[in-house]
């Protein structure tokens, strides 16, 4: 059996800023300086809308779920304003935007429970996980 019979296939590739309706993990909450607070391992997005359903009900804070929460779906490439043709149009441009305003880079990679199937680091590599955090997902 050859080397290349034995590999598994790659995972599907996760978008880690997907609005609610694509969403199927819940990446972590927004804190009010307005970065990314992860949350490891993995929580279906499920959980999170739910309970987000059942507050709403009871005059919790309103608005979009995706203002409060970072949420992370399947890529859906062509489907996506951002997808160029073959890699995201945003992943790129937030890993150069970010190295080129960053003056001191972050040391070390935040524990993200989508890094091995992320569609930002898989094409961008580390240099993704910094402006990742710093990302609030637009539903308009």
């Amino acid at each position: 059996m050859s080397d290349e019979s034995r590999r598994a296939d790659p995972p599907e590739r996760m978008c880690p800023s997907t609005p609610r309706e694509n969403a199927t993990v819940f990446l972590g909450m927004i804190t009010p300086a307005g970065r990314v607070a992860y949350v490891t391992p993995a929580v279906p997005a499920q959980v999170v809308l739910d309970d987000q359903a059942d507050a709403a009900d009871q005059d919790k804070p309103a608005g979009p779920v995706e203002a409060r929460y970072r949420l992370a779906g399947p890529c859906v490439t062509t489907s996506c304003g951002f997808w160029t043709g073959d890699h995201c149009g945003l992943g790129a441009r937030l890993s150069a935007s970010y190295q080129e305003t960053v003056t001191q880079q972050e040391t070390g990679l935040p524990r993200c429970a989508i890094r091995r199937s992320c569609r930002w680091f898989a094409e961008q590599g580390p240099a993704a996980c910094g402006p990742c955090s710093h990302v609030i997902t637009d539903a308009r």
